[in-house]
């Protein structure tokens, strides 16, 4: 505890007791783990040191996500830190988007910080594109929960009023990963996936959708 407030280091209180799949419920173990955890985050914070507590973690079924985070809150006032949770067993190779779904439920219901995943998940070490793609999921997750706590903010709207004035350059201002948008998007007109179907471009020409702000 010495050396944590001597460097102002924040303890991480681990989640160990965690789920392996969808199927297994909460039990006594992991119960348990949250209260000791609690426990040793009280004397953290008497000598100094600041805590977050990792919970929740592994593989939870979605519809349980947001009940065990509100759990996990009820028992604790600490900042709760979650890896993923995974909501799904099969989605291996494409763990970061399962785990991202899982995140933006568990951020939307009332959890702090996210731990990322990547598509290597289960499967070895990933290498840094894949790290790449699991944190951009989870940013994006995260922005999802914050939608969801906090209502939407601005960066949508402005993404969405340039989007209406079919403006590329304007979009990938606000877009998350704008080097991945960059490469898929047309250097101007409507996307190529509508052409001359694009409902945008549709309504500009009959006079009933415009923004010029």
């Amino acid at each position: 505890m010495k050396i944590l407030k001597k460097y102002d280091i924040v303890l991480s209180l681990g989640n160990t007791m965690r789920s392996g799949c969808i199927h297994d419920t909460r039990d006594k173990a992991q119960v348990e783990e949250i209260i000791k955890n609690v426990e040793l985050a009280k004397i953290a914070n008497e000598e100094g040191v600041q805590v977050i507590i990792e919970g929740t973690g592994g593989h939870i079924r979605a519809d349980r996500i947001a009940s065990y985070i509100k759990f996990h809150k009820r028992m604790s006032d600490f900042p709760l830190f979650v890896a993923g949770p995974l909501p799904t067993d099969v989605a291996v190779g494409y763990d970061h988007i399962a785990g991202s779904i899982g995140a933006s439920i568990a951020s939307g219901a009332g959890a702090d910080y996210l731990c990322y995943i990547t598509p290597s998940e289960h499967l070895g070490l990933p290498g840094p594109e894949q790290v790449r793609e699991g944190l951009i999921a989870f940013k994006i997750a995260a922005h999802i929960g914050d939608s969801i706590k906090y209502g939407p903010d601005d960066r949508d709207m402005n993404l969405a009023r340039k989007r209406a004035m079919l403006d590329w350059e304007g979009q990938m201002e606000y877009a998350i990963d704008s080097e991945r948008a960059r490469e898929l998007a047309p250097e101007e007109g409507p996307c190529t996936m509508c052409g001359d179907f694009c409902a945008i471009k549709i309504m500009k020409e009959f006079g009933t959708c415009s923004y010029s702000g």
